[in-house]
């Protein structure tokens, strides 16, 4: 069995590995129009996973995480401090419960076939509480290996970092799903990575393969293909519509 991606919009994507594990990323289905966001075609409630991967505690990010982990009494999140201290605030048990998988830059979890270590991000985790305090946290990336099958480098929000040269030479990634793009802030696209700086992401990461995720835009998408071609024209981009399932 091979593995392969689902995407379901902005940075959530659903892996399914060859001994059938299914896992999420940065789960985010609603969409926002406020930032222009378009919401998935799918639904959180249809949704049952083995496992939730959070790069960081954001709207765009996390939000429909708690709704996901309620269909199924056996799905884990994994994530940052912050992530976890949440996860627990939304009923899913202590902090080191079965359920919550604390992870930090440079550790590595596994789950049947998969094994994904978590690398740093340049970025922010953060959120406001109900009780009008604010937590931050911890931003990742992760570095995900299928047995059998390819690696993958997962950029959630970072921005671009030359640590992306020394992830690339010491984990062979193959493909990256990263951001080309960002919500729109009051008519101002906050891009953690614009296009040009995503083509020198891939450039010093070395993969074969490219899936940009995190944009709103065709126009995003174009610069993209088209800086790539100049700075990794060995990379093969692969734009993948809300919905649409390819093999890895």
């Amino acid at each position: 069995m091979d593995t392969t991606v689902q995407y379901l919009g902005w940075a959530s994507f659903l892996f399914t590995s060859p001994k059938g594990v299914r896992m999420l990323t940065d789960p985010y289905l609603a969409g926002d129009p406020n930032v222009k966001v378009p919401p998935s075609p799918f639904s959180a409630k249809d949704i049952v996973v083995d496992l939730i991967i959070v790069s960081h505690y954001a709207a765009d990010h996390s939000e429909q995480a708690a709704d996901i982990m309620r269909n199924s009494e056996t799905t884990k999140i994994l994530g940052d401090h912050s992530t976890m201290v949440m996860m627990e605030k939304a009923g899913f048990g202590d902090i080191l419960g079965p359920r919550l998988e604390l992870t930090t830059s440079g550790a590595t979890y596994g789950i049947e076939d998969i094994k994904i270590r978590a690398v740093s991000a340049r970025h922010i985790s953060f959120t406001h509480m109900q009780d009008g305090g604010f937590m931050t946290g911890e931003p990742l990336c992760y570095m995900i290996e299928f047995e059998n099958g390819p690696t993958c480098f997962f950029g959630g929000d970072t921005s671009i970092t030359y640590d992306m040269k020394l992830w690339g030479s010491r984990y062979n990634p193959e493909i990256a799903f990263v951001g080309i793009g960002g919500v729109d802030l009051k008519g101002r696209s906050l891009d953690e990575m614009d296009p040009e700086d995503a083509a020198v992401c891939v450039e010093l990461l070395g993969v074969k393969k490219a899936i940009p995720m995190h944009y709103r835009t065709q126009e995003y998408f174009e610069r993209f293909q088209k800086a790539l071609s100049i700075r990794a024209p060995w990379c093969e981009c692969i734009a993948m519509n809300a919905g649409e399932t390819i093999t890895l």
